[in-house]
């Protein structure tokens, strides 16, 4: 695997490897890893000289051990809030009073 060379760098500048290849920095948009930070040399597709080369930008949050139940949190909080607002909108609603409030 290439190393990242001493004036690489993740910060939206281009970065070399050993290779002296430019990296590029890219989001995917698969169902199972959506939004996720990945770093890829762009001639992977383009013939000669490649480098096939990438890895994961963003490991440190698929590794958090607590994320999984955060989520769980948050998705049950969410869930609260909305049965909440309901309950009030149905309340208004009981007083003459329609409220309009989209929820997703």
């Amino acid at each position: 695997m290439s190393t990242p060379s001493s004036s690489g760098s993740i910060t939206g500048k281009e970065e070399l490897w050993d290779c002296r290849l430019p990296v590029r920095l890219c989001t995917s948009k698969t169902k199972d890893n959506p939004n996720k930070k990945f770093k890829v040399f762009p001639n992977s597709l383009k013939p000669g000289k490649k480098c096939k080369y990438w890895e994961w930008i963003d490991e440190s949050v698929t590794r958090n051990p607590n994320l999984e139940q955060e989520v769980k949190v948050v998705k049950e909080d969410v869930a609260c809030l909305k049965k909440e607002v309901q309950e009030l909108k149905n309340k208004a609603y009981s007083y003459g009073v329609e409220i309009s409030c989209n929820i997703i």
